[in-house]
């Protein structure tokens, strides 16, 4: 048990490492990151419950290390909840009641539902197989949303981490909102994380990318432009790219200023970071990540308002593989049933 348990880790292992190595820009970076950590833990288990009867300190441990995974399992779903409704009350109170603020409340309620009532529903639906069968499959796919989630947020994270120092040769900031001719703090956060970057590379450029809006005065990008030359910017190292609408045009309007054979680097808020770099990599173009700090209360409503926007970009994949799903989960139930139908009727 103890080799075995050993060997599922290190295979995890050399695979999440595979994946960070070849193109972490995808979500078998998070799957394996999380199938890596629960094989480790798997693994000392066994260790620990092979040993703990030849010595006492092996076990103590092994009691401790237990205790604390009872305690973590449960109080980590109640925390969840309570964090999805308080930063829920503090966006609403700072930024105002609006249908876009509400998506953590949103969660919040779902949470609550799945956690304390949905348990509930297997107690109607047990005694019909129709209904049953129903029930389980809903909570599969729920169950699946939930890993995707779970995914997608360590692969988020591990995205805009970036340990090892690379040459960048050009910087892309998005571009957001303006406020009249002037940038929006969000906005001066993503330029004060491009600025930093390009600095730490000397001899790169700043590509300012972002269109003008029906509702503003100037473009994201010359708007970007000043702010970046009050921050003390040479302006021979900023490049606008002032026509792009959406993610996908920044990527691709802003590679027509980008040699070949130069690397870039994508600079936004931490929580868009990821989506910005998944559509980059479905478009064809290497790049890496970088993001900058947002304040915690929006970040929560604006990372589940991503997520969205990535099952719905990735919609296809999700369709096809839900369908796969969905054919196994029949079959199953169908070799049940003629199983039992052929040895017990």
């Amino acid at each position: 048990m103890v080799i075995g348990s050993f060997i599922v880790f290190v295979v995890f292992l050399l695979l999440f490492l595979s994946v960070l190595y070849l193109d972490r820009r995808n979500l078998f970076l998070g799957i394996f990151f999380i199938a890596t950590g629960l094989s480790f833990i798997f693994y000392i288990m066994t260790l620990i419950t092979n040993n703990a009867t030849d010595n006492n300190f092996v076990y103590n441990l092994g009691v401790v290390l237990l205790v604390i995974a009872i305690v973590i399992f449960t109080l980590l779903p109640i925390a969840v909840v309570i964090m999805f409704l308080y930063n829920s009350f503090m966006l609403i109170k700072r930024e105002g009641l609006r249908v876009g603020n509400l998506l953590s409340l949103a969660t919040f309620f779902l949470l609550v539902g799945y956690i304390v009532y949905w348990p509930r529903v297997a107690t109607y639906t047990r005694d019909n197989i129709a209904l049953n069968t129903l029930y389980v499959y809903v909570s599969l796919v729920v169950l699946y949303f939930l890993c995707i989630a779970m995914s997608y947020l360590v692969s988020s994270v591990l995205n805009f981490i970036n340990i090892l120092p690379r040459k960048i040769d050009y910087v892309v900031v998005l571009g957001a909102g303006l406020i009249g001719e002037r940038v929006t703090p969000l906005l001066a956060s993503r330029i004060r994380k491009g600025i930093k970057v390009y600095k730490s590379n000397p001899g790169s450029k700043l590509i300012m990318s972002g269109g003008q809006g029906p509702d503003e005065v100037v473009s994201e990008a010359f708007a970007m432009k000043n702010y970046a030359l009050e921050q003390g910017v040479d302006e021979k190292d900023i490049i606008l790219e002032d026509k792009s609408t959406s993610t996908e045009q920044n990527i691709i309007f802003s590679k027509k200023f980008i040699p070949a054979d130069k690397s870039f680097a994508v600079v936004t808020n931490y929580y868009h970071v990821y989506r910005a770099l998944v559509q980059a990599r479905t478009l064809g173009f290497r790049c890496i990540g970088y993001g900058s700090p947002t304040k915690f209360y929006f970040s929560l409503n604006a990372f589940i308002r991503e997520f969205i926007g990535y099952l719905y970009f990735k919609r296809k994949t999700h369709a096809i593989v839900l369908g796969v799903l969905t054919f196994l989960f029949i079959a199953a139930v169908l070799f049940v049933e003629i199983y039992y139908w052929i040895n017990y009727r």
